[in-house]
């Protein structure tokens, strides 16, 4: 059987270890009902720290993926826009057409006041698809900072980032349009963004954001070597509108000029379906932004769900267990009270 001898300063030493483990406890009580937080150092709970920094990384991406999918969004939106007017322009004009070819006699002279509004029509479609948004032009492709559509004071002819849009196929003009009109902006708006063994985004994985002016409007020729760009018709038909005969419009009904006339109105019918096309196109991009919009809101609030589990406290818990605390703490305190004598007491002093 063994004999403990139970001395003054044992029983104080063990008395002060256990005083503080509550003085801790409480301390700590306080701080995590003050924080609203369960642990406040990786070493307090490193299970829940490491799922805490998962989280939170998900959602710092999740939220810049948010970003770039808005700022896309409205940046389409607004090319959105511009493109309607050109389309509409364009379809009206189309109609003007149509009912210019079947003027003759006296009404024919209205052909020559024509010509100078096909030609302001066409130079505000260029401004409209020449339109800037925050620092950017929304159709130069990848080459946002300088301006996309530009005329050739020698020719006459309209350019494409220095390049005529009448190029022939087959001509390094024309393989530098296509070049152009290939370009990308990449970026990543949550669908998993991931790189080949080269180091290039997997295109499946990210969203292109470039938007070429040259795809909505059209360039190089067409098997009859006639202009595929929607711009150049309506330029060349202003010209030829504008060499009709000043007094009464005339063109000898059944000449080249008049037949002339009715090819390009015929162009200019098919140029606009395309350009419908396109439009219905990046409308449906913009849709599909809109609904990508909505997932990532969602994905970002499940995420704040899932941190605020894992990092806040329970509220009743807390406070429950800070009562407890401060009890023992407290109980502690008194029982220090009766078994230190009061001489030893007032030595402390």
């Amino acid at each position: 059987m063994n004999i403990y001898r139970v001395t003054t300063n044992a029983m104080m030493y063990t008395y002060k270890n256990n005083l503080m483990s509550s003085k801790k406890r409480l301390s700590d009580a306080i701080i995590r009902v003050q924080t609203e937080r369960s642990f406040n150092s990786y070493a307090e709970n490193p299970a829940a720290a490491a799922r805490a920094f998962q989280l939170r990384r998900s959602h710092w991406n999740t939220c810049n993926q948010l970003e770039s999918n808005s700022r896309v969004m409205t940046t389409f939106q607004q090319a959105e826009s511009a493109m309607d007017k050109v389309k509409n322009d364009l379809k009206n004009k189309v109609g003007d057409f149509s009912g210019l070819r079947a003027l003759n006699g006296a009404d024919a002279s209205a052909r020559t006041t024509w010509a100078q509004t096909i030609k302001a029509a066409a130079e505000g479609m260029v401004q409209l698809m020449n339109t800037k948004y925050t620092d950017n032009y929304l159709f130069a492709g990848a080459d946002g900072l300088n301006v996309p559509f530009t005329w050739d004071e020698a020719s006459g002819e309209l350019l494409y980032r220095g390049v005529s849009v009448n190029a022939k196929e087959g001509t390094p003009e024309y393989e530098k349009l296509k070049e152009m009109n290939a370009e990308t902006t990449f970026v990543d708006i949550g669908l998993g963004m991931r790189e080949d063994s080269e180091g290039n985004p997997i295109s499946s994985t990210v969203y292109n954001s470039a938007l070429s002016g040259i795809d909505f409007l059209g360039f190089g020729r067409d098997a009859d070597g006639d202009p595929l760009n929607a711009v150049s018709l309506m330029m060349e038909a202003s010209k030829l509108l504008s060499e009709a005969s000043p007094d009464d419009g005339s063109w000898e009904e059944n000449g080249a000029k008049y037949e002339r006339f009715h090819q390009l109105v015929s162009k200019m019918e098919d140029s606009t379906n395309a350009m419908l096309e396109k439009f219905v196109e990046h409308d449906a991009k913009s849709t599909f932004l809109k609904n990508n919009e909505t997932q990532l809101i969602a994905a970002k609030d499940s995420l704040n769900i899932q941190i605020n589990e894992v990092e806040d406290i329970d509220p009743a818990a807390a406070i429950t267990d800070l009562l407890n605390a401060r009890y023992s703490y407290n109980a502690g305190l008194q029982i220090g009270m009766q078994i230190l004598s009061q001489s030893l007491l007032d030595y402390m002093k």
